[in-house]
């Protein structure tokens, strides 16, 4: 049982190393917050709690939705899964919250407060935060304090000084639709584990070639015919139930609709996209580019992106744009109407075809009935030219050398920027990979845990421009079955980096005991959380 004061992290770090071994299997610290606060400072005690008699007040935001969801959840997982017997003469322990400002009415957008302070010392609890999304964190924080003494067969709670907040703004987590169809039920169990690691985006790669699951009211053919089936469609109660779950969590949900390709499941709508030839000049019969030369199809798209956005609230619209390269030579180069009209626009490469997609695309979008922050791939920076308030994600770059020169260019053309190019946690390597990087089958310089965002040379002001993270897990390989245990504990290192102050998080392995303590904890909430070291094991064990 750990009693010393955990001042600073510069000053316990020859003890960790030396108590938390790599060789012991059991080892995981007691009251240990995952992502690592701005500032904390434990005290000398740990307070003997009982469940029977712990107490919240949440003041005059009792009757906010958020609130109370978030209250009633915690209390319901702090005590588990251990029972301990009711003790009717346990002093009773009080937590109050104490919030700055109104319930808020809409989901949480960019710019949101996730701070909090939170004062635990063995008489009562505070928790202060100037908006509800500031409170959400510091109850997960909260729960982290709470552990189970076996040899007392009690639950104790740290006391601690904490004052907290995010590091960077966007810290997401990419779910892919298409390749695999998810449930409600999968996509929730992941938010659930999003907040727990205070991440605030999913970022929902919704439809891709493969299947078109969206159900759109305007054109309800695109999921009837683009879906794999009628049963792997999300209807509009569906994506509105994910929407609000996230809410209660203080998680952003921004879709994303790839154009100009990735987009053969769209092919259902008459005309959007082009033919594709071969070298021989025959048709492949798999068109997967819009046809920028049909005007129908900017029509089309104005009408159908108006009614994302009023689906979903999110401010942040990602328009994709990435890998058109691949189709370009078969779609455009070798159709003959095509090239026509790049010869009557006086375009000679694809390259200006490109350029005008987008920027008819950036029209379309401007004049939705409900205004959006565009986010493109990085292709769309590289080759084509968004406009200057349009944020870059960030994708490419097979070294840690690579992804500084791509932030360092976007950044300085004044570009927000989203970073994932070191995050592609689909690709898996044996072993401890939260602590390396694998691209392909090329082991890079860059690593989950220690890649940063900032580390590129750049002014203060391009490094403002970085908003943060985002881990992605694309799908070929992934489906409800696996996808909790190829994410996590992995992407939780994702979280630690985009949360906390980087130089108190600049070593895995004194890292390690916080994280192996999360990922049996979220064991012990019933989650499939997979190791994190070499051989070890959890007090509690997943049964279900």
């Amino acid at each position: 049982q750990m009693r010393e004061p955990l001042l600073f992290l510069s000053l316990i770090v020859p003890a960790l190393t030396w108590f938390y071994g790599r060789s012991r299997p059991d080892a995981w610290t007691q009251g240990g917050v995952w992502p690592l606060p701005q500032h904390i400072e434990y005290g000398k005690v740990n307070r003997t709690i009982s469940p029977q008699r712990m107490f919240i007040n949440a003041g005059s935001l009792e009757d906010c939705d958020i609130v109370q969801d978030n209250v009633r959840g915690y209390v319901e997982r702090w005590f588990f899964p251990f029972p301990v017997t009711a003790d009717p003469s346990a002093s009773p322990y009080h937590l109050s919250i104490r919030i700055g400002s109104a319930c808020p009415v809409g989901a949480p957008q960019q710019g949101m407060n996730e701070s909090y302070s939170l004062k635990v010392s063995s008489e009562k609890a505070v928790l202060e935060a100037s908006e509800v999304w500031g409170a959400i964190r510091g109850l997960e924080t909260f729960s982290q304090l709470i552990f189970y003494d076996e040899k007392e067969n009690t639950y104790k709670l740290r006391t601690v000084v904490i004052e907290d907040w995010p590091r960077f703004s966007v810290r997401g987590l990419l779910i892919d639709t298409s390749r695999h169809f998810l449930s409600v039920k999968t996509i929730k169990k992941q938010l659930d584990i999003m907040a727990a690691n205070k991440m605030n985006v999913l970022h929902w790669h919704i439809v891709d070639s493969e299947s078109f699951p969206y159900e759109s009211i305007r054109f309800p053919h695109l999921s009837k015919k683009g879906a794999y089936s009628p049963r792997h469609v999300y209807t509009r109660a569906m994506i509105e139930d994910i929407i609000e779950y996230a809410r209660m969590r203080a998680i952003r949900v921004m879709p994303e609709f790839d154009t100009p390709g990735h987009t053969s499941s769209w092919n259902s709508q008459s005309g959007l996209l082009t033919e594709c030839f071969d070298s021989n000049g025959e048709d492949t019969n798999l068109p997967n580019l819009i046809d920028p030369t049909n005007e129908d199809n900017f029509k089309f798209l104005g009408e159908f992106f108006d009614e994302v956005v009023s689906t979903f609230p999110e401010k942040f619209l990602h328009l994709g744009g990435d890998e058109i390269s691949d189709y370009l030579e078969e779609c455009w180069s070798r159709n003959k109407k095509i090239r026509k009209f790049m010869k009557q626009r006086g375009f000679t490469n694809t390259t200006q075809l490109e350029d005008y997609y987008f920027t008819r695309l950036e029209n379309v979008t401007s004049g939705l009935h409900e205004k959006r922050d565009r986010v493109f791939w990085q292709e769309v920076f590289d080759s084509n030219k968004p406009t200057e308030s349009s944020i870059i994600h960030i994708w490419k770059g097979n070294t840690f050398a690579e992804l500084a020169e791509n932030i360092r260019q976007a950044t300085m053309k004044g570009h927000r920027v989203i970073v994932s190019s070191c995050w592609y946690l689909n690709y898996v390597k044996y072993g401890t990979d939260w602590k390396s990087y694998v691209s392909g089958t090329v082991e890079t310089n860059s690593r989950y845990y220690y890649c940063d965002p900032h580390d590129f040379i750049g002014t203060r002001e391009q490094k403002k421009l970085v908003m943060g993270g985002v881990a992605a897990m694309w799908g070929e390989m992934i489906d409800n079955t696996n996808i909790e245990a190829v994410l996590w504990p992995r992407a939780s290192a994702v979280a630690e980096r985009l949360w906390s102050r980087r130089e108190d998080t600049n070593d895995a392995e004194i890292a390690w005991p916080r994280l192996h303590e999360l990922r049996c904890r979220m064991v012990s909430r019933g989650y499939r959380f997979a190791p994190t070291n070499w051989p070890d094991y959890c007090p509690f064990e997943f049964t279900d």
